[in-house]
């Protein structure tokens, strides 16, 4: 391990925080919020001061590795955390330390799960710092630094490889850090381009921000109790869903579609299956809702297309009790749960490419057995996966299934329902937000116990990073000097 260049890159991250948290400080300022000033303030002299001292003298030693990219992505999102937390503690707006905790890992995670009872009426300053987590650990923690403070190409690739979700991150120009920019550039225009379209429903400039901040960093923390419910609105509604749906591709192919590069997008297998799954999901439901319930056609289509692009897109934004639905539409959210959106999105879940090359692999396997002498590969948009990323789709899918069975035994330890405790490992392992019966649309995570955050804060940590970074901490060797 080499601990310099490591701690370098934690203390600009350190800075990078304290530097971002003075945006929710002058939004406390302008709405004239003077008791929560201090709020900020100590954070961000504590993250600035660690920042300078063990972010700014350059190692002479400045290689990392895979190892040192894991680590540093797994730490990373842990200090971030630990230190993003504060504001809410200093405020007394979370009191607990851990509930604070719990609710800033969910942020920053994307997830959207949350220990507030009671979101409307608090500063707004802190609740832009709320939702404004989620759009930092959208396109995650290392990629903006990497988009603001150049790295060296073989640095930014294992950063990069730690960070991105899906099974293989690669580059769409020459330069790695370029790449970044690029994509940066893309997230940043469509969450202005969803503000635009949210300030045309009347809700306001504030409400607008915070629910686009949200939205694209596919987080789901609103500021209003009842979720989007919370605006009556039908327009605002249709515009998050779209726009959820949106943050859910592969932000490669916003890239093509700006070069002319059509062809690409539409023939892209992932695109394409993620596209039939949100279609089939909503027609089915919409078929469910009206034979099983008193409700029109358009508020059945209006909260099922929403209900299913907020739960694939791992966002969590909620407009429905589905807790009210029938069985079959809540086991269809349940495995969208699951699959989550596409590789290279700000959404969580195992991922579209992942399950496509999982069905593949099946099939080739079934007919391996019948022709035993015959090569087969697995081809993702007619190319073959390599045997390398192969492997590690199925290691991924080996430790995604211990540590929810793990997880659901260690929460299983509260006491609550079968389907409360195996829905929230779920919605927080997946980065959805709400889960089912104690924990669902219109409940939240407050009840759970010390040991049961923990796990779930763990939880949402290793979904969001894909779960290497985080297991590879516990190895022992990792920490060993080069």
């Amino acid at each position: 391990m080499n601990y310099r260049a490591v701690i370098n890159i934690l203390g600009k991250i350190m800075f990078l925080e304290g530097a971002l948290m003075t945006l929710p400080l002058i939004v406390a300022i302008i709405y004239g919020e003077t008791s929560t000033y201090i709020s900020f303030v100590i954070p961000i002299c504590i993250l600035l001061s660690i920042g300078l001292i063990f972010g700014l003298k350059k190692p002479k030693n400045n290689m990392l590795l895979a190892r040192e990219g894991l680590a540093i992505c797994g730490l990373a999102w842990i200090f971030m955390s630990l230190f993003g937390c504060l504001p809410f503690v200093i405020s007394g707006m979370i009191p607990n330390y851990l509930d604070a905790f719990f609710e800033t890992v969910s942020g920053f995670t994307t997830t959207g799960s949350t220990i507030m009872t009671k979101i409307e009426g608090n500063p707004l300053g802190l609740l832009f710092w709320r939702s404004f987590t989620h759009w930092i650990g959208g396109m995650g923690v290392l990629t903006f630094l990497m988009a603001v403070v150049p790295q060296g190409d073989g640095q930014s690739m294992h950063l990069m490889r730690a960070e991105v979700p899906g099974p293989k991150a690669g580059k769409i120009v020459s330069k790695m850090t370029d790449t970044v920019r690029i994509l940066y550039v893309l997230y940043f225009v469509l969450t202005v381009a969803e503000i635009v379209f949210l300030m045309f429903s009347g809700i306001g400039f504030y409400n607008s921000v915070v629910t686009a901040l949200a939205t694209a960093g596919t987080g789901g923390f609103s500021v209003k109790d009842a979720s989007i419910a919370g605006y009556n609105s039908p327009y605002v509604e249709y515009v998050v869903a779209s726009f959820m749906m949106l943050f859910g591709v592969n932000f490669n192919l916003y890239f093509f579609l700006i070069m002319r590069k059509f062809g690409t997008v539409f023939k892209d297998e992932e695109f394409r299956t993620y596209i039939c799954i949100v279609a089939s999901s909503v027609g089915l439901i919409v078929i469910n809702l009206l034979t099983t319930s008193q409700v029109a056609f358009e508020k059945a289509f209006r909260d099922s297309f929403f209900t299913v692009t907020s739960i694939i897109s791992t966002t969590g934004f909620v407009t429905a009790d589905f807790e009210q639905w029938s069985i079959f539409a809540k086991i269809i959210l349940v495995l969208l749960m699951f699959v989550g959106s596409m590789a290279g999105s700000t959404g969580g879940g195992i991922k579209v490419s992942r399950i496509i090359i999982y069905f593949k692999q099946m099939i080739n396997d079934l007919r391996q057995m019948i022709r035993p002498r015959q090569v087969m590969s697995v081809r993702l948009n007619k190319k073959s996966v390599d045997n390398s990323i192969l492997k590690g789709i199925n290691t991924y899918l080996v430790i995604y299934v211990f540590i929810i069975i793990t997880s659901v035994l260690l929460v299983s330890i509260e006491g609550e329902s079968l389907v409360t405790t195996f829905t929230s490992v779920v919605a927080c392992f997946n980065n959805i937000g709400p889960g089912m019966e104690d924990v669902g649309a219109t409940a939240n995570f407050a009840h759970m116990s010390v040991l049961s955050k923990i796990v779930l804060s763990f939880d949402m940590l290793a979904g969001r990073l894909e779960i290497f970074p985080m297991m590879i901490l516990f190895i022992p060797s990792l920490w060993k000097r080069h």
